[in-house]
């Protein structure tokens, strides 16, 4: 994996330069069974249909893989990896250090704008201070290891399941790189379990915990 950006405009400005080839996101997993239990912020239905509009901008290039509606999301840190579900023990625990953590976290509002372009993966910038907040909060509380000098909130929009030069995806993206794919008032995360193997990874994930802000 090639290094993690510290803006959206530094991976902008990469992605039009680059020359070396996208890297294959699925490449990353395990073959065999995995789950991952993590915090996300699952993404508002009313931005679904825009940013299926936008999917469609590299539909033709069959080494990008477009993400289903129902896995569309804002990730804001992992709990746990594991060749076994987790335990409702560990869920619980999650879900308390998360309360604490998160316990004067008022709802907040994102917007999602400008398509842009990691290593991996085709995404849509988030604006808004309270992904961050979010991680901050789990930093400070010793709960997650993230560096939040290169978290990036964002919605994937696509994943690449094999190498390929850049220049296709860059002659589709350039044109649709203003997209405005709409806001959402976010008031609560969600814990989850997502099956993270190569062959299972983008299959429904489980809600198993929630924390509500205020």
């Amino acid at each position: 994996m090639g290094e993690f950006f510290t803006s959206f405009d530094e991976a902008w400005a990469f992605f039009l330069d680059r020359d070396d080839e996208l890297e294959d996101f699925f490449a990353q997993f395990p073959a065999t069974d995995h789950y991952i239990l993590g915090w996300l912020l699952p993404a508002g239905r009313d931005l679904h249909p825009a940013v299926a509009r936008t999917q469609e901008a590299f539909a033709q290039l069959d080494w990008v893989t477009p993400f289903p509606a129902h896995f569309l999301h804002v990730w804001i840190s992992a709990v746990s990896a594991s060749p076994r579900p987790p335990e409702a023990a560990e869920i619980a625990s999650a879900v308390e250090e998360a309360e604490r953590a998160w316990a004067d976290v008022d709802a907040f509002d994102l917007v999602y704008r400008r398509v842009n372009c990691f290593h991996d993966a085709v995404v849509a910038e988030t604006r808004g201070d309270g992904p961050r907040s979010l991680l901050t909060r789990l930093v400070d509380a010793g709960i997650s290891r993230v560096a939040v000098d290169t978290f990036l909130p964002h919605l994937t929009l696509a994943t690449f399941n094999a190498p390929n030069h850049p220049r296709p995806l860059r002659e589709r993206l350039v044109p649709v790189r203003e997209v405005e794919l709409g806001a959402q008032r976010v008031s609560d995360a969600a814990l989850c379990v997502l099956p993270a193997s190569r062959s299972t990874l983008l299959e429904p994930w489980k809600v198993v915990g929630s924390v509500a802000f205020g």
